[in-house]
């Protein structure tokens, strides 16, 4: 008995992408990096999470669009690892489009709030990255 189309969507948008982003951090402890960027990465991992929730949060109170909670966190992930890790990383990309598939699959989230939610990720992700760069290193 395989799996329904709908199963496959329901495994990124309710395991893949929870259980995806909490892997990231002790990814980044694990295989470090040879700049000494580790542990400004895990800040940037985590401030670009809140900041992602927080304008998504925000923009849904004050214009009434909703930006996905669970691909802008995971799109901001993705942007600050390959700021670190180079663009092997890219390949975390795959894991947002599955659980951006998911949320617009399962009508979760239209299609406008998914691609906003990577957007937004990644604008988080890199402005908040080199941001804490240029702070640490000037």
């Amino acid at each position: 008995m395989g799996i329904s189309v709908n199963g496959f969507a329901r495994l990124g948008t309710h395991l893949v992408a929870p259980i995806a982003w909490i892997l990231l951090a002790p990814i980044t402890i694990v295989f470090g990096d040879n700049g000494g960027l580790t542990w400004p990465s895990l800040l940037a991992l985590a401030g670009s999470a809140l900041v992602t929730l927080a304008v998504g949060w925000s923009s849904e109170r004050g214009s009434g669009f909703r930006i996905s909670p669970h691909t802008s966190p995971e799109s901001a992930a993705v942007t600050v690892l390959v700021f670190t890790f180079g663009p092997v990383m890219l390949l975390g990309g795959l894991l947002v489009a599955w659980v951006c598939w998911a949320r617009v699959k399962l009508g979760e989230d239209t299609f406008a709030e998914a691609a906003a939610g990577i957007v937004l990720g990644i604008l988080v992700g890199g402005l908040g990255w080199i941001g804490l760069i240029v702070f640490l290193f000037s």
